[in-house]
C-alpha cells in the first residue's frame, strides 16, 4: 500500500494506482474525524474539478461526511479552487474538500482541506489528517451508511463573481471595452473568467471552455509550454490582453497581445506596485522564498516590510491573514490579495491584471517596462533536474554541505536554509536549490540583473550538484 501523504497543497496521486475509491474513503473518513474533534455541529463544503471520476470521487466524501453525522453542502457543478474556499467563509463553513490535482498531469487527481479560514490547510492540521489515515488504514473504514438528509446541493458562481467583481475597479473599464483571449485550459476556469470579464464591458474569445479529461494532451498549468496555441491565436488577431487558468482555477497566466508571455514573477510584482498605488499602502507584502526580489525593491521604496517565506501558498495565507499583507505571491502562479480569502485565485489575479491594463491603458509589457525603467531588470528563471533516486540523495548531501564562497563570479553573501538551500549573491543576484518531495527531481531557481550571469549561475550550480 502507498503512503498517503499530503504536500503543500493536498494529496495526490496517479488515479487507479494510489487515488483509488477505498484510498480516497480513507482519506474523508480521516478528515470527518479531524473536523468531529475541532468543530462544533460541523458543515463540510465538496466541490470537484473536471477530472476524469472527480463528481464520483466527490460522491464518495459527501456520502462519507454524511454518514458520521456531517452536513454537507455539495456543488451541483464544477467548481473553482477559490470559489470553494470563498464559500467556506461566506456560508461560514468548517472547511471544505476540494477533489482536484490541480495543474498535475491528467492521470493525477488529489484531496485539498481546506479549513474555516479559507485558505490552505496548514502543517499542524495535515498532520492530524495523515494520523488519523494511518489509525484507519490499521484498523479498517467502518460501515458506511450516508444520511441524504445532511446533503444539500448549491450553486456558488453568482455569489462568487458578485463578490469578486467587488474587488476589481469597474470604473477602470468604462469606455475601453478591452478585447480578451481567454483560456480556461479545460479546467474549472469556465464560464468564470469569461463572464466575469463581459460583465466588466469586455469583449471576450474563448478557446478550451469545454471538458476534456485530457486537457488537451496538455498539462493545465498556464505557463509558455502549455499555452501555444492561446499564443498563436493573440498573435494573428487583434488583442488587448491574453489570460489564462489552470485546471482548477487557483493559477494565472498572462500574455501580452504580441503574442510575448509574461511569467508570474512579472505578474506578482507589476500588481504589487499597481495595487500599492490605486489601493494604499499595507505594512507587508509577501512572496515565497523562489519569488523575484523585484518585490522587495517595490515595498522597500513604499516603506513596507518584504515576509519571505517557504514554498507553499499555506505560509502566504499566514502572512495575508496576521501580518497585515497587501499581496502575497508565489512564482509558480499564485497570488491572492488583501480584502479576499487567503487562497490563491487565478481568476482574481486575471481580473486584476485586466484592470490595470484598463486603467493605465498600457499592455503588460508596457506596465512591467516601466517599473523596470524605475527599479532595474531582474532576469529570475527556474530549472527542473529529473534524476535518479541515488544521484538526489548524493545532491541533496552537497546542498547541506555547501561551501563555496562565490558562484559565476559572484560573491556569497549569505546563506537560507529556511526550505532548501538559498544563497544571497553580490550585485542583487541569488541562486535557490530544492528538492522535490514526492519525486526524484530537484529544482533550481536563480535571479541577476543579467541575462548571461543567470544562465551562468544555473550551469555552475547544477554542475555542482552532479546533476
Amino acid at each position: 500500500m502507498k503512503k498517503i501523504t499530503f504536500g503543500t497543497d493536498g494529496w495526490r496521486g496517479v488515479i487507479a494506482d494510489d487515488f483509488t475509491f477505498d484510498n480516497v474513503k480513507i482519506v474523508a473518513q480521516a478528515i470527518s474525524d479531524y473536523v468531529l474533534e475541532t468543530y462544533e455541529s460541523p458543515k463540510i463544503i465538496v466541490g470537484y474539478d473536471y477530472r476524469f471520476h472527480s463528481e464520483n470521487f466527490a460522491k464518495i466524501c459527501a456520502e462519507i461526511l454524511s454518514s458520521n453525522g456531517i452536513q454537507v453542502l455539495f456543488s451541483q457543478n464544477p467548481i473553482p479552487t477559490p470559489a470553494v474556499a470563498h464559500a467556506v467563509v461566506k456560508k461560514g463553513a468548517s472547511g471544505a474538500i476540494m477533489i482536484t490535482a490541480s495543474h498535475n498531469p491528467y492521470y493525477y487527481n488529489g484531496i485539498k482541506f481546506i479549513p474555516h479560514y479559507g485558505g490552505p490547510a496548514n502543517t499542524q492540521i495535515t498532520d492530524k489528517i495523515i494520523k488519523n489515515v494511518e489509525r484507519i488504514q490499521k484498523e479498517g473504514l467502518k460501515d458506511i451508511n450516508p444520511d441524504k438528509d445532511l446533503i444539500e446541493y448549491f450553486d456558488y458562481k453568482e455569489e462568487y463573481l458578485n463578490d469578486i467583481l467587488n474587488l476589481i475597479d469597474k470604473k477602470a473599464f468604462e469606455g475601453k471595452q478591452l478585447k480578451v483571449l481567454v483560456n480556461p485550459m479545460y479546467g474549472c476556469g469556465i464560464g468564470y473568467i469569461d463572464e466575469a470579464l463581459r460583465r466588466l464591458g469586455c469583449d471576450v474569445k474563448v478557446i478550451n471552455n469545454w471538458r476534456d479529461p485530457l486537457f488537451g494532451g496538455h498539462l493545465p498549468e498556464p505557463n509558455l509550454e502549455n499555452m501555444k496555441d492561446l499564443l498563436e491565436i493573440i498573435k494573428t488577431e487583434e488583442f488587448d490582453l491574453g489570460l489564462a487558468t489552470d485546471g482548477d482555477a487557483d493559477r494565472f497566466g498572462v500574455v501580452n497581445p504580441d503574442g510575448q508571455f509574461i511569467s508570474a514573477n512579472e505578474v506578482i510584482f507589476m500588481l504589487t506596485d499597481y495595487l500599492i498605488n490605486t489601493r494604499g499602502k499595507a505594512s507587508s507584502v509577501a512572496r515565497t522564498v523562489a519569488t523575484t526580489s523585484m518585490i522587495d525593491k517595490i515595498a522597500q521604496k513604499h516603506g513596507m516590510r518584504c515576509i519571505e517565506t517557504p514554498v507553499g501558498f499555506k505560509y502566504i495565507a499566514e502572512c495575508l491573514m496576521k501580518e497585515d499583507a497587501l499581496i502575497g505571491g508565489e512564482e509558480s502562479g499564485g497570488l491572492s490579495i488583501k480584502g479576499h480569502v487567503p487562497e490563491k485565485d487565478g481568476i482574481l489575479a486575471d481580473l486584476l491584471v485586466a484592470e490595470a491594463v484598463a486603467k493605465l491603458e498600457k499592455s503588460p509589457r508596457e506596465i512591467l517596462d516601466r517599473i523596470e525603467s524605475e527599479y532595474g531588470k531582474l532576469y529570475s528563471k527556474r530549472i527542473d533536474v529529473r534524476t535518479t533516486h541515488s544521484k538526489k540523495q548524493e545532491a541533496l548531501e552537497r546542498i547541506k554541505n555547501f561551501g563555496k564562497d562565490n558562484v559565476a563570479g559572484l560573491r556569497c553573501l549569505e546563506y537560507r536554509t529556511r526550505d532548501g538551500l538559498k544563497v544571497i549573491l553580490e550585485d542583487e543576484a541569488w541562486f535557490l536549490v530544492r528538492a522535490s518531495g514526492t519525486e526524484d527531481l530537484i529544482r533550481i531557481y536563480a535571479e541577476s540583473k543579467d541575462a548571461k550571469t543567470l544562465e551562468n549561475i544555473l550551469s555552475e550550480v547544477k554542475e555542482y550538484l552532479g546533476l
